[in-house]
């Protein structure tokens, strides 16, 4: 039995009466054992650590997230969130799927194991991300990987489920999985932008429990009386919504959530930010701190072990000056303080590290169309929006000359997409409006979903140079203007490494100041250049078969 920890002069917030009081509570063998309101009385024996009056607040939980979207493994991704005040973690790490199958999810869950973050896993459900063929899948996961991978004690869901067109045409393969989830006992993910109305109810009837996905008041109250959980992530936390919620009843089914986070983000914070952020637009502040511990608590299953400050319970919580804003002070895990020492190593096998098959890509391989004279196409072009990654198509007439878009004097950049496992350069490509980009290249090997290699840029030399260098290193994102270039390696399938966050957020930081030098304006350039090629995101996308029409499933030629 371990000795007795004695935490007194505590402001508990209370997350089952959304209260506070001041008490004092003791902790052993990683448990609270008395949670009680008043001064502590010194008749219990251990050791006292004085909270000088600091409010003490359940771990936070994060109910939908992708550590792959941080480019680290989960020991780094848990040195990182911990002191942000983030205890437990449900991952959906279908990037490592995409790429790996079976072998992908059997890494993350392997190395989430015993970490001082307590990491439960969503088994990838669309893997590739759709099965209406509109791009070239590097893994498959099927109804009997369900069956396997949910005997590990940690695995409580089956991912979010993106392929809601095939939900809705009830797809053999979809259905089986789901099936397959049902009978383990798994909980349900959801992913669902557009869907309302009938096709909401046909989508939900499967069992589907949640959706994450970018939101309104009229989506929220839709989707409640449907009986989801709505999940807000960053951007959904808008005035408007924020104003919807505080008049609702019953807040139960509102959660908080991260999904993606970039590296650069997370040294700012983590599920604590978005709880600020609520708090900031409105959100009653012990509120907003129910729906990112109790709530997710009760909706992932875990609220015996967490999401409140109550005897039995796992002793994971964080110290905090004020609630107006979540600043944790020290964060303890099973009534320890935090200390990167606890984290364990990753275990790395040499096949998760030589992801990438193909060859070095030459100028030849930009050119759009075979004709060597000028000449004149009419195409369908993909329009950025500049605040978050939803786009939209237009029809615009462009030269060429010798078989490249002659761009350079416009808003204007070209995609191509090429698979990742094909040694000659197979693929499609696109243009690009409204990114800004004035000159260089962009080439990345994380590309959601499948990771093909996606290139973007301004003229067909700074592209092959792009690419090479992702090419050369295994795998990872490199940018490329002509005064300067910049490599971040991501040597674990092309999508994430085992290095530090500092030395990653530092990389990401240096691409980012290079996008601005070349003119880029997008708010999240890295996070919309990465999202090109997501086959299920609205409303227009690329892949190495094409543009995508997201809602249509159909894939679009470039040349009309």
């Amino acid at each position: 039995m371990s000795r007795r920890k004695i935490f007194k002069n505590a402001r508990i917030v209370d997350t089952i009466n959304e209260s506070v009081y001041n008490g004092w509570f003791s902790v052993v063998n990683g448990l609270f054992e008395y949670v009680e309101e008043g001064n502590y009385s010194k008749n219990l024996v251990g050791d006292v650590i004085d909270l000088s009056g600091g409010y003490v607040i359940p771990g936070l939980i994060d109910a939908h997230m992708h550590i792959e979207s941080s480019l680290l493994t989960p020991r780094r991704f848990a040195e990182a969130v911990i002191p942000w005040g983030t205890c437990a973690v449900l991952q959906d790490p279908h990037e490592m799927a995409n790429v790996f199958g079976r072998d992908g999810i059997d890494f993350m869950i392997k190395n989430s194991n015993h970490q001082p973050l307590k990491i439960y896993t969503a088994i990838p459900s669309c893997v590739p991300a759709t099965r209406n063929k509109l791009e070239t899948g590097n893994a498959k996961i099927l109804a009997e990987d369900i069956h396997v991978l949910a005997k590990n004690k940690n695995v409580i869901a089956l991912g979010e489920i993106m392929d809601y067109n095939s939900v809705l045409e009830r797809n053999s393969g979809i259905m089986a999985i789901i099936k397959a989830a049902v009978e383990e006992g798994l909980s349900l993910e959801g992913h669902c932008p557009t869907l309302k109305g009938q096709k909401l109810s046909q989508y939900i009837s499967c069992g589907i429990r949640s959706d994450h996905t970018l939101t309104n008041p009229d989506k929220i109250q839709e989707q409640l009386r449907k009986g989801l959980h709505v999940m807000f992530q960053r951007k959904s936390i808008t005035e408007k919504n924020i104003n919807f919620v505080k008049k609702l009843k019953d807040r139960s089914r509102i959660l908080l959530v991260t999904d993606d986070i970039p590296p650069s983000d997370l040294q700012k914070g983590h599920l604590n930010e978005v709880v600020n952020e609520a708090i900031r637009k409105g959100w009653d502040p012990i509120d907003a701190i129910t729906s990112s511990t109790a709530r997710p608590a009760v909706y992932l299953g875990i609220s015996n072990n967490l999401g409140s400050i109550t005897p039995g319970k796992t002793a994971s919580f964080f110290t905090s000056k004020t609630l107006k804003a979540l600043k944790p002070k020290n964060t303890f895990i099973e009534g320890e303080c935090f200390s990167p020492n606890k984290i364990i190593p990753t275990s790395l096998a040499e096949k998760y590290t030589s992801s990438l098959a193909i060859r070095k890509l030459k100028k030849t391989d930009f050119k759009i169309v075979d004709n060597q004279a000028i000449c004149k196409y009419k195409l369908n072009v993909i329009t950025a929006n500049r605040k978050n990654t939803v786009t939209n198509l237009t029809k615009k007439v462009l030269k060429f000359k010798k078989g490249y878009p002659l761009i350079n004097d416009m808003d204007l950049a070209q995609i191509a997409v090429f698979r990742r496992r094909s040694k000659e350069p197979t693929g499609a490509f696109c243009i690009l409006k409204g990114l800004g980009m004035q000159y260089g290249a962009f080439a990345t090997s994380f590309a959601h979903d499948s990771h093909n290699l996606v290139i973007v840029g301004k003229d067909p030399d700074s592209m092959v140079r792009a690419a090479n260098l992702v090419i050369n290193v295994g795998g990872g994102m490199s940018v490329v203007n002509g005064k300067h270039e910049a490599i971040l390696e991501l040597p674990i399938g092309g999508v994430i490494t085992d290095v530090p966050i500092s030395e990653v957020s530092a990389k990401i930081k240096e691409i980012e100041e290079i996008f601005r030098e070349m003119g880029i304006v997008h708010k999240s350039p890295l996070i919309f250049l990465t999202i090109l090629s997501l086959s299920v995101s609205p409303y227009y996308k690329v892949s190495d078969l094409g543009i995508i029409d997201t809602e249509k499933a159909k894939i679009l030629s470039l040349i009309i």
